[in-house]
């Protein structure tokens, strides 16, 4: 099975000189162990290398710490666990609380795609262990055009997770491997077993990682936060019809949890964080055709920056498809983006991704400020 990667000429997916040396970023997953593998079957000096982000038990950082490490036992190579729990702390988990005091919904596993993997990691393994690249179990191609990196969707468009990707640079792309590009899941379970890898059939956790299932995302931020008791008001008429226990443990297009009979679900549509105040609606009130986002990412350079609209295809959370849409350029590295279509549940602090129109490239991203 391992042969089926070793297409490189056919798909062009990016794979570096033999002579390279690669650190995989491990998780203790099944993707990320195949990486491992892949890469040491074809021949390259590979280690493992695990962040070790979270004080105490985690699920990346407990039995996948224990995983990555006995994995790369298994397959013959070194694995290195570095210490950043409190940098993880300072960078994630506190702005992770401070997004949801503001209105604002993160997502922190892009945030810390940038700043731990593509970020203290890469550092760690380009400047202390002297590697020269670094590879993730992520599924997304990289080719390369003989003047730029281009991140491409996966051959499996289920699992495909280049919306995650969309804050790389070119700086680091060019020493990045994804040895999952030209596999599907079924492949890549099927390489693990090949293997005989203990994860082989190890689920996969789809959760945020800090927050434990038992807990969750508000019983996780009630301990930070204080639950302030507000008013949840009808949105068209400004009528008061509820009472909520803190804005943070709301999230726009939630439908769930606000307690309140009506003649039609309600959802929520908006969060007045100043006078701590839920706004409901019905569903239609959720749609909306344009949105601003802010500390905008475009993978290419030489995407033209002028402020002539350009037509994308765009989506603004990750399970969902891509739509036609044209983006604007804006001052301070801003951009407004109006959709043919409109969206439902535009969210202030989620990702609005764009894709070319062939919907198959990454041209960028940018964290939503507003709907407008």
């Amino acid at each position: 099975m391992v042969n089926a990667v070793i297409e490189k000429s056919e798909t062009k997916n990016f794979w570096p000189q033999q002579t390279a040396k690669i650190a995989v970023c491990m998780s203790g997953g099944v993707d990320s162990s195949v990486s491992a593998y892949i890469l040491k079957k074809e021949g390259y000096e590979v280690t493992g290398l695990t962040g070790w982000l979270i004080k105490g038990a985690g699920r990346c950082c407990d039995n996948g710490m224990v995983d990555a490490a006995k994995v790369c036992d298994q397959i013959g190579v070194k694995h290195t666990a570095k210490d950043l729990r409190l940098y993880f702390r300072q960078e994630i988990v506190d702005p992770f609380i401070s997004s949801y005091s503001t209105g604002y919904t993160p997502i922190p596993c892009i945030t810390c795609n940038n700043v731990i993997k593509w970020g203290s990691l890469m550092q760690y393994a380009l400047n202390e262990l002297s590697y020269t690249h670094i590879a993730t179990g992520h599924y997304a191609k990289l080719i390369f055009d003989g003047k730029n990196y281009k991140i491409l969707r996966s051959k499996d468009k289920k699992k495909d997770q280049t919306f995650m990707l969309w804050g790389l640079t070119q700086e680091v792309l060019s020493r990045t491997v994804f040895p999952l590009g030209d596999l599907t899941k079924d492949e890549v379970r099927e390489i693990a077993k090949e293997g005989n890898l203990i994860v082989a059939d190890k689920e996969e956790s789809q959760d945020i990682c800090f927050v434990s299932e038992k807990e969750g995302t508000q019983g996780f931020l009630n301990k930070f936060l204080d639950p302030k008791e507000g008013c949840i008001v009808e949105n068209k008429t400004g009528k008061i019809i509820g009472v909520h226990h803190g804005t943070h443990n709301y999230t726009i297009g939630q439908r769930k949890g606000l307690g309140i009979a009506y003649t039609e679900p309600l959802y929520v549509v908006s969060l007045d964080i100043d006078n701590n105040i839920v706004y409901a609606g019905t569903k239609d009130e959720l749609d909306g055709y344009e949105l601003i986002a802010k500390d905008v990412n475009w993978i290419e350079p030489m995407i033209p920056r002028t402020h002539e609209p350009m037509k994308v295809m765009a989506k603004v959370r990750y399970n969902s498809k891509t739509y036609p849409a044209k983006v604007q350029m804006l001052d301070n590295n801003k951009i407004k983006v109006a959709f043919d279509e409109p969206q439902s549940a535009i969210t202030p602090g989620q990702a609005c991704v764009f894709y070319d129109e062939s919907d198959e490239v990454l041209l960028g991203g940018g964290w939503i400020e507003n709907k407008t």
